[in-house]
């Protein structure tokens, strides 16, 4: 395990970086990061348009957002223009990392699509920039084995909404240097946030955890055990979680996510994370959820299967 020296001199982290921003996690890191420091500002990155314009809005109007903030009692009205000025919308990856000290990847969970952009953060970015990957299951050896300077990298695995679900999961891989693990974790301490640190291994503890339940469940209304309502029903009656399984992976629109990451857990670890065969049927006839924060979805379970949130069929 590396044990390389902080370099010398290095300021408070002030330049944050959110590549994959305008997504439904990376909006919310953005929103995390300027809300949880008043002087911090954050370059918010997409390949894009109509990418970079979905997460402004997000941050913004979202369920999540500023306005919703506002609603809550939690924020100023006045505080959102301000807010938003330290938000930096941009198209080109280079220009979105070139001054930045720390950069948080939160592109798609397909391993090549990450090496691709990981290669273009690292050419771009400052030597001394720690390059945090919001992966949910990829070991963090397997992703940074494509950059010059493995040692920078490490995963920090952010649950949504991101700016108000407190833990974040950090990985440290083998090869990840010791300034680049304490700066990662002051800096999500510094904006509020609770870093548990575990060890670089497919899927790391959390995503292990929720896949296995999550996929029991599927395979419960799979057999005619019982529906999806019901297992809602029960783990929030029963277990008291605030959203049921599939209301989970519908409103957050995390399927997607979900079932990427089930693939990868599949393949490195073996037939207990099989993908149940009706979770290939919704996802491949295109339900990933919430259409609002996964656009292109046609809905999310609850929808293929014409159920409306009481249980009933439509």
């Amino acid at each position: 395990m590396s044990h390389d020296k902080q370099p010398a001199g290095l300021p408070t982290i002030e330049r944050v970086s959110v590549v994959g921003g305008g997504g439904s996690m990376g909006h919310g890191i953005v929103l995390a990061c300027v809300l949880g420091a008043p002087h911090v500002q954050v370059r918010l990155v997409a390949r894009r348009q109509e990418t970079l314009d979905h997460g402004l809005a997000l941050i913004r109007s979202g369920p999540f957002g500023l306005e919703a903030a506002v609603r809550k009692g939690r924020l100023e009205a006045a505080a959102i223009a301000p807010t938003l000025a330290r938000i930096h919308p941009t198209l080109a990856i280079d220009e979105g990392v070139r001054d930045a000290q720390i950069i948080f990847e939160t592109v798609p969970e397909v391993v090549s699509v990450k090496h691709a952009v990981l290669r273009e953060i690292e050419a771009a970015a400052p030597a001394d920039a720690v390059i945090a990957s919001n992966t949910s299951s990829i070991m963090i050896a397997e992703l940074s084995g494509v950059l010059e300077e493995p040692g920078r990298m490490i995963g920090t695995h952010w649950f949504y909404p991101s700016n108000v679900m407190p833990l974040v999961e950090v990985v440290r891989a083998d090869r990840t240097h010791d300034w680049v693990a304490r700066r990662c974790v002051d800096f999500l301490e510094n904006i509020g946030k609770t870093p548990v640190t575990v060890r670089d291994a497919p899927g790391f503890f959390m995503t292990r955890f929720v896949n296995l339940f999550a996929a029991e469940a599927m395979r419960a209304v799979q057999e005619g055990l019982c529906g999806i309502h019901e297992v809602d029903q029960m783990v929030k009656s029963g277990l008291g979680w605030p959203m049921g399984v599939f209301e989970l992976l519908d409103k957050t629109a995390s399927f997607d996510a979900w079932y990427h990451a089930q693939e990868y857990l599949h393949e490195t670890l073996g037939e207990r994370y099989a993908i149940p065969p009706i979770a290939r049927k919704v996802f491949t006839a295109g339900f990933r959820g919430a259409p609002e924060l996964k656009p292109g979805s046609k809905g999310g379970w609850y929808d293929y299967f014409g159920i409306d949130p009481h249980g009933d069929r439509k």
